[in-house]
């Protein structure tokens, strides 16, 4: 098994990109972060971007729908993180 082969590519751009709209990261009371981005920024954008910043660093070894919210709390947008850990090739192994 390769967990690396699946990891979502993210460029310098993307990565820096996020950053520059990132206000904060908080987190919830099960450990799961999501993110406050700057007001005026494209939150569907920036959950794409959320998604492949999580998935690039498979940190975090179960799935979850985690959500970027702007600074003012008026917009949110949800999405979905795949930790692609455990069971990715599981079905891949021959039973013995």
């Amino acid at each position: 098994m390769d967990n690396q082969k699946h990891v979502p590519r993210l460029t310098e751009v993307q990565q820096k990109k996020f950053e520059d709209g990132l206000f904060e990261t908080r987190w919830t009371e099960a450990g799961e972060p999501y993110f406050v981005i700057e007001d005026g920024f494209d939150l569907n954008e920036f959950a794409v971007l959320a998604k492949k910043v999580l998935e690039s660093k498979k940190e975090i070894a179960h799935d979850f729908t985690s959500k970027v919210i702007s600074k003012s709390g008026e917009d949110e947008v949800t999405f979905e993180y795949q930790s692609g850990w455990f069971l990715e090739g599981l079905g891949e192994l021959p039973l013995n």
